[in-house]
């Protein structure tokens, strides 16, 4: 019985292939459609779900619970949080004392953001961020590794994304030892470059020597670009930043959760938009696939009458059907999934260069399982497409037609 069960099946899938080599142009187009639908849909994932990491390692990374900007640079500011674009604006260095004075404030320090850099440690523009070690509470706190104070008291951090030749970063031609590389975020914090105020005065000084101009004067000693403050407990973000507002003229203060949670609320649209692209595209393909389905029997009515004559019962003429939507599920499933992915994982830097967002490539395992999910709903959704087909097989009868 068990060996009349495999040689059963054995009949059905080769039947199921000598169908599809047969008409191999059709099978070659409906399995396109599959690889496209399936390659869609395992990106929307694999996205989506970077896109989320993106926004915690955003999360991790702004550390400050309120960001202290000249008013009008707000979108400058975040720009650089979301994607290191560069760019640079400055105020007073006084008023990281005056914010420093607000009630509720526990913590304050300033950041001064160099004019963009293009250089040979990066294939994009480096923004060089100066920050004040002794009163620092975030940016240290990313580094992977105990930071080293070279010899003559430089102190830089590189972000994952800025290459780091024998461990160390050249600018305007002079090298620069990295004292620690600071952990993936996905956020643009990743194309960015820390350096103490002292390190940064010097490499624009040298820059400057050399020939090398900047809108910025490099002032690090009377100017800031931000000044970054960490609450007190129990104190209110919303009531702080109104009281910095009114105690220093000219600012704008940008609260962390906040800002975080809109930006949240936007990625939620586009995430939706990602998901229904992919919905609609396995719509069709269902669709079209049961089309295809229905109408190769109708070419196929004398083919079954015949395998119905040599002694093929309908269960026989059914699994035959469904071996071939599997193979086309399958087949498709594999191509689009691999496609997709030599597409996304290795340009995934470039990619969130281009869209300007948050972007944490997602895990190994994650995207096996997206991998796995996509290939097994690939395949059923091939398969629930055959059931029509199926049914009117059903319906044959030795040399008759369909009913």
């Amino acid at each position: 019985m068990e060996k009349t069960l495999i040689f059963r099946s054995a009949i059905e899938k080769s039947l199921a292939f000598s169908n599809l080599s047969r008409k191999a142009y059709r099978t070659v187009l409906t399995a396109a459609l599959v690889a496209l639908s399936a390659a869609v849909l395992f990106a929307s994932l694999v996205l989506s779900s970077s896109l989320n990491g993106g926004i915690e390692g955003l999360r991790s990374r702004m550390g400050a619970d309120l960001l202290v900007v000249p008013k009008g640079y707000e979108k400058g500011a975040e720009n650089i949080l979301l994607s290191g674009e560069p760019n640079y604006f400055y105020m007073d260095r006084t008023v990281l004392d005056s914010v420093r004075s607000v009630e509720g404030v526990e913590k304050a320090s300033g950041q001064f953001y160099l004019t963009s850099l293009s250089e040979s440690c990066c294939d994009f523009p480096v923004q060089i961020i100066g920050f004040e070690p002794e009163s620092d509470f975030v940016v240290q706190n990313w580094a992977k590794s105990r930071i080293k104070t070279e010899l003559n008291g430089e102190v830089l951090l590189s972000g994952c994304n800025v290459t780091a030749e024998q461990g160390s970063v050249r600018f305007f031609g002079s090298p620069h030892k990295v004292s620690a590389r600071l952990s993936k975020s996905g956020s643009g914090m990743d194309n960015v470059i820390f350096c103490d105020m002292a390190s940064l005065q010097n490499i624009f000084d040298d820059a400057r020597t050399k020939g090398f101009g900047f809108i910025s004067d490099g002032d690090t000693k009377n100017k800031l670009s931000t000044v970054l403050v960490r609450l007190a407990p129990d104190a209110s973000a919303d009531s702080v930043a109104l009281r910095i507002k009114g105690a220093v003229p000219g600012v704008q203060v940008i609260v962390g959760e906040k800002f975080i949670r809109n930006f949240s609320e936007k990625l939620s649209a586009f995430l939706v938009f990602l998901y229904s692209i992919s919905a609609l595209m396995f719509l069709i393909t269902i669709i079209s696939l049961a089309l295809v389905f229905s109408i190769t029997i109708n070419e196929r009515r004398r083919e079954f009458s015949i395998l119905r004559v040599l002694g093929a019962n309908r269960s026989t003429l059914r699994s035959v059907l469904f071996y071939e939507a599997a193979v086309l599920g399958a087949g498709g499933a594999a191509l689009g999934i691999g496609l997709s992915a030599l597409i996304i994982i290795p340009f995934n830097a470039l990619i969130s260069q281009k869209i300007s967002l948050p972007f944490a490539m997602s895990g190994a395992r994650q995207i096996l399982a997206f991998s796995g999910a996509v290939f097994l709903v690939t395949v059923l959704s091939c398969l629930i497409s055959a059931v029509n087909g199926a049914v009117r097989i059903s319906k044959i009868e030795p040399y008759g037609d369909v009913k």
